[in-house]
């Protein structure tokens, strides 16, 4: 397949780059939603489902393409995608859903900043120090073991503010419906499996034909697709006067990203996650700013919301990020 893709003229690597994306963002949301109706089947708790089924799945894409990436050697990509993934949905998300209505941020959310700022802390000083600059898998491991810390402390934080759990209505299931369902879940796997591979041997071939780096790709045109739906629904929400719920998804996919989309990359690099210098001069340093100035929002007690002002300063910087990305020098 490699060899397929890579014999096509521009016009075919679009077409299917735009197709993998497609494919991989549709099949994840389809995998999501049965995941979660036969997981209420089976009357587990609508809370248990949101802080693990839900938060682990709107990072499907983001880490499918990261293992793909890594086991092809292509770890540019997977530490591009996932730090450029984390920048767009704490700038361009939270930027245009505050466009729609101010987004509320509760003082709560500041227990999760830890899981924030120490990943983040943690990935870059640990390349600083490395003498290959490289992440080094022990730290891959170190942010893995954290996952489950991190949905532990997601899920009692949601059980501390709900007395009482809504009744749904449940759909009446008979064999041939189990079966129906559990067959979607695990073709739907499969589709996000292979797309994530057409993307990444896509966007590896694009880049070696025109010299850039894989990462300046990953960053952005990917990282962009793959928070498609995190935008969308941002914008609904604080549109409807949900901006709250808004900002708990974009910081659990940014912790997720960190946890365990680079944890999972990074420990299945044999030999460490290589760094290029563009990521000390660009991702790095717009990374710390943007999870800076969300700290800001979160400690600002004279406001409690992100104003549209402040949406707009947020997309000044994803504007920046791009521009960086695309005039490196």
């Amino acid at each position: 397949m490699e060899t397929l893709i890579e014999s096509q003229g521009w016009f075919v690597l679009a077409i299917i780059f735009l197709i993998s994306l497609f494919i991989l963002s549709k099949a994840t949301d389809t995998l999501i939603d049965h995941a979660v109706s036969l997981s209420r089947e089976f009357r587990v708790s609508e809370i248990i489902i949101g802080a693990t089924i839900v938060s682990l799945g709107t990072t499907l894409p983001e880490l499918s393409t990261a293992v793909v990436a890594v086991l092809q050697g292509t770890t540019d990509f997977a530490l591009g995608n996932a730090i450029g993934s984390f920048i767009t949905n704490t700038t361009l998300v939270l930027g245009v859903g505050s466009l729609a209505g101010a987004i509320p941020v509760m003082r709560t959310t500041a227990r999760r900043l830890p899981f924030l700022i120490g990943p983040l802390i943690i990935i870059i000083v640990g390349s600083l120090f490395s003498s290959s600059g490289t992440i080094q898998p022990l730290i891959g491991v170190i942010l893995l073991l954290c996952v489950p810390i991190y949905l532990l402390t997601a899920f009692q934080n949601k059980t501390n503010g709900a007395n009482t759990e809504k009744e749904t209505p449940k759909r009446k299931y008979n064999a041939g419906m189990m079966f129906k369902e559990i067959s979607i879940i695990f073709f739907s796997a499969v589709a996000v499996a292979f797309s994530a591979t057409v993307l990444v041997t896509t966007v590896e071939t694009v880049a070696t034909r025109l010299g850039i780096s894989e990462a300046i790709i990953a960053g952005t045109i990917v990282a962009l697709g793959t928070s498609l739906p995190e935008l969308s629904t941002t914008y609904a929400s604080a549109r409807k006067g949900y901006g709250g719920l808004a900002m708990g998804n974009i910081l659990g996919a940014n912790i997720l990203n960190l946890l365990l989309v680079l944890g999972v990359s990074i420990s299945l690099s044999s030999g460490g996650l290589a760094v290029p210098s563009i990521f000390y001069q660009i991702h790095f340093p717009i990374a710390l700013l943007s999870t800076g100035l969300l700290a800001y929002f979160i400690f600002n007690t004279k406001k409690l919301e992100i104003s549209n002002l402040e949406g707009k300063v947020l997309l000044a910087i994803y504007i920046v990020y791009l521009l960086f990305n695309i005039f490196p020098n």
